[in-house]
């Protein structure tokens, strides 16, 4: 890739996703505890959302994990059910070190924890479908 500059920038990706299962799926970016606002509202909103999205989880093909929303992960059974149903999880391995997260046993091949690096390059192929703020 480069930059205005013509100076090469290589991208730091040893993980990839087949990304022609968008086509048929949804991907799911999740930034927030919350929805919305940060009150307790925001956490029945999200809540609500997730039941909505393990009902549908048949068409979601990967759900990508950042900023705040990885503190979900050692509160949320909804999360953790949704990450058990689907095929990919990707969790930002900056965002858990940052909040002090410890990740939940979850088979290898389901959720992978990756720098914020190699999600952006995740989320650019992926083109999220839904972005949950």
């Amino acid at each position: 890739m480069k930059d205005n500059n013509n100076t090469n920038i290589e991208l730091l990706t040893d993980f990839a996703i087949d990304v022609s299962e968008s086509a048929n799926g949804l991907c799911v970016l999740i930034k927030h505890d919350y929805y919305s606002s940060d009150n307790e509202n925001g956490k029945l909103l999200l809540d609500n959302l997730l039941d909505s999205l393990i009902i549908a989880s048949d068409r979601v093909y990967l759900v990508i994990i950042t900023d705040s929303a990885v503190k979900l992960l050692d509160t949320s059974e909804k999360l953790n059910q949704l990450m058990s149903t689907i095929n990919t999880t990707l969790v930002c391995k900056d965002s858990l070190e940052f909040y002090g997260i410890n990740m939940p046993a979850f088979p290898e091949d389901k959720v992978h924890i990756i720098p914020m690096t190699e999600i952006a390059e995740q989320i650019i192929e992926s083109r999220p479908g839904l972005i949950i703020e």
